[in-house]
């Protein structure tokens, strides 16, 4: 009896949420789902399109960089109690095919077995081992003292819980033949978690590296305004990075403040798709609200440090243009989400549920067209099968993030710290 009158119930709200639709006019949508159209939809949708068709395009006219260019190759690894993962660390980088290339470990005041686990290697001849009895507290001073001890003209940073395949060296170092490109950022794919658990999280976490890599950074690729390269997997010209001082201790996100430095010398940055390498994130949610709180902060801090793109003249406008996008897409949007959801529960209360419903409806549709498209395009076609997640991320994962990140802006402005 209980069950008939709830799937009673359920029929009445449908009806009546149909009948709501139905006599939604064009103005009363445009009114209500002004963010979503705007931006959201437009973005993933058009994105999406866009992609698949230069997809087609690249595979009638390729993209060709020169033949045999191996620069020599300096790897850096840095590491900070690292000892269950610095052994398979040193591993991949020795088994990757690059034939010019040294490996330098940098032990940054590591209070585990690293530098013990490490220094076998060292004793072989393999590698260079660099070790500070006190950390710097920061991994950018960690990647400065390796740069003093590299005598690559291409210096590569690859994480310590980050696994290259054989191949990943050559083809992130392919594009740099290119005298317009300046630094590449590799495939950065996920493995496990950091304890070898493959739960929702992890899965989640896989979801959205597969739709930040093969979608955002593929676009931001090909559009020349590709803002990130990350601190996991990337590769540069030394001479350009040791020219801009090296990397700052000023923020948190090393990465994103070295890829902004460069960006100013009006050189391109590439997405290279098929130098793939697999890293380690986090497995409890405790973790992921840590990690994620420090990226956001990071990215606050590189923002307001580099505010400078949007007062002086002379930068180039795609890169003007990206930085604006990204403060606009990340930041400013992020607040308006929330005061539409305030201004449609004081102005729509009495159909808020019918609201809330169809919006879910729509992002569903986004996220569906998301995922399909990162998986058709992933050099692993195995990835489609991440597509029974898009639920979970449009009802749970994505909003939850949003919190995350709306804490972190906060924390930002009141100057809370975060260290490596």
């Amino acid at each position: 009896m209980l069950c008939l009158s709830a799937l009673l119930i359920a029929f009445v709200s449908l009806q009546e949420f149909l009948e709501w639709l139905s006599n939604l006019t064009i103005s009363e949508f445009t009114l209500i789902y002004w963010p979503l159209l705007a931006v959201d939809f437009a973005r993933s949708v058009g994105k999406s399109i866009f992609l698949l068709s230069y997809a087609v395009y690249r595979k009638i006219r390729p993209i060709r960089f020169k033949d045999g260019f191996l620069p020599k190759l300096s790897l850096l690894i840095p590491a900070h109690n690292e000892e269950k993962i610095i052994v398979n660390a040193i591993e991949s980088a020795l088994e990757t095919d690059y034939p010019n290339k040294e490996i330098i470990v940098i032990d940054d005041g590591s209070k585990d077995k690293t530098y013990q686990l490490a220094y076998p290697y060292y004793q072989r001849g393999l590698i260079k081992l660099l070790h500070r009895d006190v950390a710097s507290g920061s991994k950018a001073t960690a990647l400065n003292y390796g740069l003093v001890f590299a005598s690559g003209d291409v210096v590569s940073v690859v994480d310590a819980d980050t696994l290259l395949e054989r191949n990943s060296l050559r083809e992130i170092v392919r594009p740099l033949s290119n005298s317009d490109i300046s630094a590449v950022s590799g495939n950065v794919r996920i493995l496990r978690g950091e304890h070898g658990s493959n739960n929702l999280l992890v899965k989640l976490q896989s979801y959205e590296y597969l739709i930040s890599l093969e979608l955002g950074r593929r676009f931001s690729s090909i559009m020349k305004t590709l803002l990130i390269i990350s601190g996991a997997f990337g590769a540069f010209w030394k001479e350009n990075v040791c020219s801009l001082g090296e990397y700052d201790k000023d923020t948190i996100t090393e990465d994103f403040d070295i890829t902004f430095k460069m960006r100013k010398l009006g050189k391109r940055l590439y997405f290279a798709d098929k130098a793939v390498s697999w890293t380690f994130v986090p497995e409890t949610w405790k973790d992921w609200r840590r990690q994620r709180l420090r990226w956001t902060k990071g990215q606050a801090e590189t923002l307001w440090k580099h505010r400078n793109v949007f007062l002086k003249k002379g930068f180039d406008s795609r890169f003007v243009i990206a930085v604006f996008d990204m403060l606009f897409t990340d930041i400013i949007l992020l607040f308006v989400r929330f005061i539409w959801i305030g201004y449609i529960l004081f102005m729509f209360r009495n159909v808020f549920i019918y609201i809330f419903a169809f919006s879910i409806i729509l992002y569903m549709i986004c996220e569906f067209v998301t995922i399909i498209t990162a998986g058709v395009l992933s050099p692993r076609k195995n990835d489609l099968k991440k597509v029974y997640l898009f639920p979970v991320v449009v009802l749970f994962y994505r909003p939850y993030y949003s919190l995350i990140r709306l804490k972190a802006y906060i924390d930002w402005i009141r100057k809370k710290r975060s260290v490596w």
